[in-house]
């Protein structure tokens, strides 16, 4: 028997979410409000990221509790934490592309609010809401039995996925960071939502794999830092080669990597390259 998702939870979840980023709009109006400064070149940190940070846990709280009720789950091996007296079950594969959801829609389209002023608010709240509720049902189908059902879920995660990783890269890269930073934010970023989408085979050292490619997005940004390339173009050239590379471990993993896999990959990551420095030269 096939669980459906519980939609009326689901939803609760994501107006609450949509409620307190709408709050957080309202705070990032003034963007020095409560604007914490350490000195040297650190970036600043603002209370509205603190804020995106309890809606973050608050959402993945959330993406805990609903798929650990999936019956699939209940067969399945979770990180344990031991408190002592009390040992708590987590499954942290599954926080990630909610987390994301939130972080990603409210740092990519805040970059447009000098330009498109309301509007980038209205599209945040658009994308951090569809991109919750997408990730929350495809997660749960994603553990389906139906084979076909299993694939389509998990096709839909990874555009997500794709998409998310394009909005971090790229606000990321828009702030023009030093190295440092930049590409700590992008190698993390990266190698969390590896995490999630190598999460999905069952496969082991599935950690050592997610920090080597975010290792791999760091460097690349490092090389990027100094090149001097619009944000989107940036964006999309860590994207390409975010996707080149999960794809191949993907494929690996699951055995299905074949020769002329490798070569489609390879002459994708090739093209895309080609394009955007040809777009940067233009």
């Amino acid at each position: 028997m096939n669980s459906a998702p519980r939609y009326d939870r689901i939803v609760s979840l994501v107006l609450l979410t949509l409620l307190g980023l709408a709050v957080v709009f309202l705070i990032d109006v003034n963007p020095n409000i409560l604007r914490a400064r350490f000195g040297g070149d650190f970036p600043a940190i603002t209370v509205s990221w603190l804020l995106i940070a309890s809606l973050v846990v608050i959402a993945s709280t959330g993406a805990d509790i609903f798929i650990r009720t999936h019956p699939q789950m209940q067969t399945r091996s979770l990180p344990v934490v031991n408190l002592g007296i009390v040992r708590v079950e987590l499954a942290p594969s599954f926080w990630i592309l909610p987390s994301f959801a939130i972080i990603a829609s409210f740092a990519f389209f805040r970059l447009f609010s000098a330009s498109l002023e309301t509007l980038a608010f209205v599209l945040a709240l658009i994308a951090a809401g569809g991109f919750l509720f997408g990730a929350l049902v495809a997660q749960h189908y994603s553990l389906d039995r139906r084979a076909n059902v299993r694939q389509v879920a998990r096709l839909a995660l990874q555009a997500m996925a794709l998409l998310l990783a394009f909005g971090m890269f790229s606000a990321i890269y828009y702030t023009r960071m030093r190295t440092l930073y930049s590409a700590t934010l992008v190698g993390a970023s990266a190698a969390l939502l590896a995490y999630a989408l190598l999460s999905q085979t069952s496969a082991r050292n599935l950690f050592v794999l997610s920090l080597l490619v975010g290792l791999t997005l760091a460097e690349a940004t490092w090389a990027l830092n100094y090149w001097a390339a619009s944000f989107l173009i940036g964006g999309a050239l860590l994207l390409a080669l975010f996707y080149v590379i999960t794809s191949l471990l993907q494929g690996y993993l699951e055995g299905t990597l074949t020769r002329r896999m490798m070569w489609e990959y390879g002459v994708f990551g090739g093209a895309m390259l080609l394009a955007i420095v040809f777009a940067t030269l233009r």
